[in-house]
């Protein structure tokens, strides 16, 4: 990595673990963040090379009549085969880490700054990563959550957790761990690892 770059620090967790909550608490401390989640969705509509890959892999179903992707197909498919979700990735990722590195040149004067996904972890996440913070949450929270946010049916639900990393593989070699159940006072911990991170404590 080139050293004048500013250091990315991974954020990640299962759905409904509070990824949002947490980037938002980073983000009034002064920390830009960059969403790979939601330009991974960008990606996955506009880049055309990405599209042709999909439908070549996935079948033109992947996509409605008006060219948007299709993510209610995709996951059923994704649930008779959970091999495809790797594929998937393989096509998605390349293009989201080029989009980080560009947002990461872009950005001037801040200690650090945050890279959101649902699906890094130890074992997965590029160099572009320096260290990475994990949020836990109870599984009961969790699907409150999201029954909360998202109008998803409850097999909707189960299916996405199922393809996410288990528990065991987000904590594996972490740097941070944030607590986010439903007693969990989440603005001290973020507060902290800040400090940490920028060398104020």
């Amino acid at each position: 990595m080139t050293h004048n770059l500013i250091p990315f620090i991974g954020v990640t967790g299962g759905i409904g673990s509070g990824k949002s909550m947490i980037c938002r608490i980073f983000s009034c401390l002064g920390i830009p963040i960059f969403e790979a989640d939601k330009e991974a969705k960008i990606i996955l509509n506009e880049n055309e090379i990405v599209k042709k890959s999909i439908k070549e892999l996935l079948g033109n179903q992947a996509y409605k009549e008006n060219e948007v992707y299709n993510p209610t197909w995709v996951r059923a498919k994704i649930k008779e085969d959970p091999r495809l979700i790797a594929a998937i990735n393989s096509i998605v990722h390349p293009a989201v880490r080029q989009k980080a590195i560009e947002w990461q040149l872009s950005q001037k004067n801040k200690p650090f700054l945050i890279y959101e996904s649902a699906l890094l972890h130890s074992e997965n996440k590029p160099e572009l990563i320096n260290k990475l913070i994990v949020i836990k949450a109870d599984k009961a929270d969790r699907i409150k959550r999201i029954n909360m946010r998202d109008s998803l049916h409850p097999t909707d639900i189960k299916t996405i957790m199922e393809v996410q990393p288990s528990e065991e593989t987000y904590l594996k070699q972490v740097d941070y761990i944030i607590k986010n159940s439903n007693n969990d006072l989440i603005w001290p911990q973020v507060e902290k690892i800040y400090k940490s991170i920028t060398g104020l404590t």
